[in-house]
Formats: structure tokens, sequence, C-alpha cells
């Protein structure tokens, strides 16, 4: 397989639920073979709670994110996914991953009226479990497949935007301004051409960037000191917008790496807030953590993709990523996105391969080598779990860490 120009992208394997392929691992093993280092894979996390050991393989493999599934922080709250524990199953999938090291994204679909009151808790979830929480992605609801047959009135009392997301946060979390703190995911773009020209023109890969429309995704950072868990948004000590204007200039005066980095750090010194930085983080622990987060440290990217560890201050990513439906659909979002699905037939938009006829439909059924009666027989049944029936999982040595309110969590107990 080649790639030209040969630039990092990430890359996730998804489904259905991609662990149940046989190939899972294979796969995974490949992708960091022929060089890509963000591999992650969206789950809803049952294997890696049901099968100890599993969360190593995947790690051994090259797994480095999972991409979980995630509802609310109660097993109220995740009922409507038709398993009594589920929460209780999150928690362990999560501890199972995090001790081997693999990342922990929480995606959270929200829907108004179902879980949009969930924001704040899943932050503050996030923010106390923060050694093993790096990303919390909201996704608003798109009404594709079933949901498009939604009547008019339903949808407009479920629809929740990206607006609505960045309120939720300021008033269940309080803190937070929605018009300084949140960018477009595109406004990220400049780190990329400076990651680029630091690491030069011969180098092997070129950085991950992201160039999609200002409509499909926003974020925030929160620092979140990982022992006091104390928090403060990045915003409220750097002043991200004149950080990424002077970043277009550094990177367009392409001088030599000693000035760049020299012209950087005059550049975070200008836009640095030290009265409102947090007690103990330093203008030092700012810059390298910078280098490290976009990738610029080392001789190549990925040299430092463990080194969370030496920071005691987590950068949490909040993100917001609204997928469009037939009733918001943008041919201009489409052209730009970043999200493509690799197929046999070649890349197709995200928005595109799932709503609609979609082309979802149409190459799984032009390509599809087996019946679901056919792929049982060859590979057995998988369980399938419902109408609120819990998931009894193994005895594990190692218990739940993962804490709400600074007091463990108490799981359901299973009966037999």
């Amino acid at each position: 397989m080649t790639v030209k120009p040969r630039r990092q992208m990430s890359v996730q394997f998804s489904g259905g639920e991609p662990t149940l392929s046989p190939y899972f691992l294979d796969s995974i093993r490949y992708a960091r073979d022929i060089g890509y280092f963000a591999v992650q894979t969206a789950t809803n996390g049952l294997r890696f709670a049901e099968e100890p050991g599993f969360a190593q393989q995947a790690k051994d493999a090259g797994l480095r994110m999972a991409y979980l599934q995630f509802d609310g922080v109660t097993n109220e709250k995740n009922a409507h996914r038709k398993i009594g524990n589920l929460f209780d199953v999150k928690l362990r999938a999560i501890e199972e991953l995090a001790k081997v090291g693999i990342d922990v994204i929480l995606v959270v679909t929200i829907v108004n009226g179902v879980n949009n009151d969930q924001v704040g808790d899943i932050l503050k979830f996030a923010i106390e479990n923060a050694d093993k929480i790096t990303v919390v992605s909201f996704q608003p609801v798109s009404f594709t497949g079933r949901d498009e047959d939604i009547d008019d009135e339903s949808r407009e009392k479920q629809r929740y935007t990206l607006s609505h997301l960045a309120h939720d946060v300021k008033n269940q979390l309080g803190v937070s301004e929605p018009m300084r703190d949140w960018f477009p995911l595109s406004a990220l773009g400049p780190f990329s051409d400076l990651v680029d020209h630091l690491l030069g023109k011969d180098a092997d890969w070129g950085s991950m960037k992201c160039g999609c429309h200002p409509n499909c995704g926003v974020g925030t950072i929160f620092m979140v000191n990982k022992q006091t868990k104390e928090m403060v948004p990045l915003t409220a000590f750097l002043d991200l917008e004149g950080l990424l204007s002077d970043i277009g200039s550094i990177t367009d005066a392409s001088q030599g790496k000693a000035i760049t980095i020299a012209e950087l750090s005059m550049s975070l010194l200008k836009n640095y807030r030290p009265e409102s930085a947090p007690k103990g983080y330093k203008f030092a622990d700012l810059l390298k953590q910078l280098l490290s987060q976009t990738g610029a440290r080392g001789g190549k990217i990925g040299d430092y993709e463990d080194d969370a560890v030496e920071f005691p201050w987590r950068v949490l990513f909040v993100a917001g990523m609204w997928f469009q439906d037939l009733f918001n659909y943008d041919f201009r979002r489409t052209e730009m996105c970043i999200i493509p699905y690799g197929t046999q037939m070649g890349e197709i938009s995200f928005c595109a391969y799932n709503t609609g006829v979609g082309w979802r439909n149409i190459v799984e059924k032009m390509l599809a080598n087996a019946s679901v009666a056919d792929w049982y027989r060859k590979h057995g049944r998988h369980p399938v779990y419902a109408k609120g029936q819990d998931l009894e999982l193994p005895e594990y040595f190692n218990p739940i860490t993962a804490k709400i309110d600074g007091q463990p969590i108490k799981l359901k107990v299973l009966n037999g």
C-alpha cells in the first residue's frame, strides 16, 4: 500500500462492532506496520470488558485509541441501549484499556430530551478520571437510517446543535465561555503547518491536518491536574486566537528550526496570561506540552506518543462533531470532508456514505461475501443482549478505580 503525499491520518476501524471481526488484531497491526501511529477503533467496549487480556492484545497489535460509545454516567442513562448494567460494563472497559496504555475517547451521541442533561456530568467524570480519559467527543444526533422516518415535531424536539453544546457545557459544568473557548476544528490547521515545517521537507510523514468545514465540528481544551483534578480552560490563560495568527506568520517566514522555535516561544510569551494560569503551571511546561501535543517533539511524528505521563497536567480535548442528515445536508461540507470511508470503490465522505439512500447500502450490497446466516454457520453466533438484561462479567483481580465525586463507583450486583 502506498499513499502520496504521505501525511499522517487517524485510521479508525468501525462497524458494526469491529472487535467482533476475526481480522481485527491483524488489521490494527497492519495499519501500524505501514507507518500510521494514530490507530483507533470505534467500539461499544463489550469485548474489552468481557475478555480478560483482550485490551493487552490490542495494545500489542498497535491500538492507540479506543473511541468508546458512552451515553451517561449511570446505568439508567444507558438503558436505551438495552443492557441493564451497561455503565458498569463501560467502567470495566475503561479500566482495562487504561491499564495497558490505550487512550480512551468517550463518544457521546446527544439527543435533546434524552441525554442532553448529561453533558456536565460526563465532563465531570472525564475530569475526575483524567488519568484514563483523553478526549470527550459529543456528537449531536444525526437523523439517518431508521431515524430518517422521524416526524417533523419529534425531529424539532430532539434536534441538538453545536451551539447547544457550547452553552450546555457552561451551564452544566459552570466553567468556559461559549464565545471565547470554542474554535472550529479546522482552526488547528496552523499547528499542522508548524509541525511540517519543523520536521522538514524530507520527513517520511507529514503531520495530521484537519481541514474540515467550520460547521462540521468545534473543540475546546481543558487543562486537568491528574492529581488534584483541578481544571482550567486553556483559553483562560492563553490567547489561542492570537497564537494561531502568529503561527501562520511564523511558518510563512520559513526560518530554520532554531529560529522557528525561538519565534514560537516569543509568541507563547506574548499570548500567555500567567496570572490566570493554574498554580504551578509554568511557561516552560506550556512550551514543552505544545510541542508534544502537536507531534513536533522528537525527530518524527509519534516519537513521543506515550509521553503524557511526563506531564502533571492532562490536556483534555472536548469536541463536538455534527454529522449531517437529509434535513441539514450541505454539499460544501461533503466536499471538505476529512472523515472518508476507505472502501473497495475508493474514499467516500462519511456523511455521503451514511445519509439518505447512502453509499453504505450500495457498497455493502455490491461487495457482500456472505449472508448473516452464512457468517454464523462459519464463525458462530456472537451473544446478543437486549430487553434490559444484565451482562455478566468475569471476575477481575484489579478493581474499578474510576471515581465520581471523589468516591468509588458502586456497581450493580448481579444475581447468580
